[in-house]
């Protein structure tokens, strides 16, 4: 195998964390590292972080992404990736004049994709992109320009990427109808975890009850989500089951962490139900080792997404041993095994959510075979190293399609 030189374009990578892809680029970019290859991340900066430094093996640079200030969130993205594209022809330059030569530009989402674009043909390297989730999904639909326009540019990244890597075949399907790409410039590559971050966290003796007494009581149980506080995650389902749950669970509790525009909205559901007093909104937990703490004392884990490429939370329910229930749909679909690695159930169905928890809380021996054969899905499955195998020889497939073909750099 060759040991490339890959530049991954980010617009978050840890500590900034919105979503999923901070922990997909930060996994997946020191998997490759510990394969031989060299990687660079180029992301925006977050208070507190050195512009420049070392992380796993992964050389991280942060630029400014402030640096033009722009009246609305789309205008600071592009603005945003302008700075982006600065900060990687730099990193460019300084390596070719050091004799040394990126092999290919790995970029993820649309908040990296006109960098990309202009990066590749500016410098004439090949473009593997990985779209973690669309527009179009997101919000079921394209109702104003600002989605039309977020979409269009996705769409052209697409075009312009030798190779598109897509978390799950549901996401690859979306992909072909939404961009019209043939099938056969797609690979499907799942996410990942690391199991022994959660190695015996779920042991009575490793349990932090003075930390768990931070959500609950110690008789209740705890139903536990995990995530952003956006329309498409349906927490609303969730928080629309509780008062079926609490009927036949008394001492049941749901704990929501994770932070996001509707989260007062979810509040506001739980009021309108009665049962404000079973729902703790948690916020952002800042601390990594701190949401672990939390999946180690969850009864059961619940997804209940209308929209879900992948779902990287739930492999780490799984990989902490704790039972989980997710939406039939997208790749969580993919994901979970009903009734052997977990439970599925109808999408916005707060009845049919309901019952699944309830069946859980009953009924610890079926609880705890679904945890012990989901985490014994995830090692087989979805460990870092493996998924870092397989998006190697994607690098390694479009470096030697490169060489062969005439278009290169003028220096060439």
């Amino acid at each position: 195998m060759q040991a490339l030189k890959v530049l991954h374009l980010t617009w978050e990578f840890p500590p900034r964390k919105i979503g999923g892809l901070a922990a997909h680029v930060h996994d997946l970019s020191q998997a490759l590292v510990k394969l031989g290859h060299k990687i660079s991340v180029i992301t925006a900066d977050f208070p507190g972080t050195k512009e420049t430094e070392a992380v796993g093996g992964v050389n991280v640079y942060r630029y400014d992404s402030y640096s033009y200030p722009g009246p609305d969130f789309i205008t600071w993205a592009i603005l945003m990736q302008q700075t982006m594209q600065e900060k990687a022809a730099e990193l460019i330059n300084e390596l070719h004049a050091s004799g040394q030569q990126v092999n290919l530009i790995h970029a993820h989402d649309w908040l990296s994709g006109l960098a990309a674009i202009e990066l590749k043909h500016g410098y004439r390297l090949p473009l593997v992109t990985t779209i973690h989730s669309t527009e179009l999904g997101r919000r079921n639909g394209l109702h104003d320009d600002g989605q039309r326009m977020i979409h269009a540019i996705e769409k052209r990244l697409s075009f312009e990427s030798w190779r598109i890597i897509a978390c799950s075949r549901y996401m690859a399907d979306q992909i072909k109808f939404e961009y019209a790409l043939s099938g056969d410039k797609i690979d499907v590559i799942p996410n990942g975890v690391y199991t022994k971050k959660f190695k015996n966290v779920n042991e009575p003796a490793t349990i932090d009850l003075a930390f768990r007494r931070k959500f609950a009581t110690d008789k209740e149980k705890i139903v536990l989500y995990v995530g952003r506080m956006v329309p498409e995650k349906g927490v609303n389902i969730l928080v629309g089951s509780i008062p079926q749950v609490l009927a036949s669970i008394p001492n049941a509790k749901l704990v929501a962490v994770g932070d996001g525009y509707y989260r007062s909205e979810y509040m506001s559901v739980a009021h309108g139900l009665g049962v404000a007093h079973k729902c703790y909104f948690t916020g952002f937990l800042e601390k990594d080792s701190d949401v672990r703490k939390v999946f180690t004392f969850a009864d059961v884990c619940v997804f209940p997404s209308l929209y879900e490429p992948f779902g990287i939370v739930v492999l780490e329910a799984m990989a902490a041993g704790t039972p989980v229930i997710v939406s039939d749909i997208g790749g969580l679909s993919e994901i979970i095994e009903h009734g052997n690695t977990g439970l599925k159930v109808p999408v916005n169905d707060s009845d049919a959510l309901a019952r699944a928890i309830v069946s859980l809380l009953r009924d610890p021996g079926l609880a705890g075979r679904l945890a012990t054969h989901a985490l014994e899905a995830v090692e087989k499955i979805y460990h870092w190293q493996k998924i870092a195998e397989q998006t190697s020889q994607v690098y390694q497939r479009v470096v030697n399609e490169y060489k062969k073909n005439p278009w290169k750099p003028r220096s060439f």
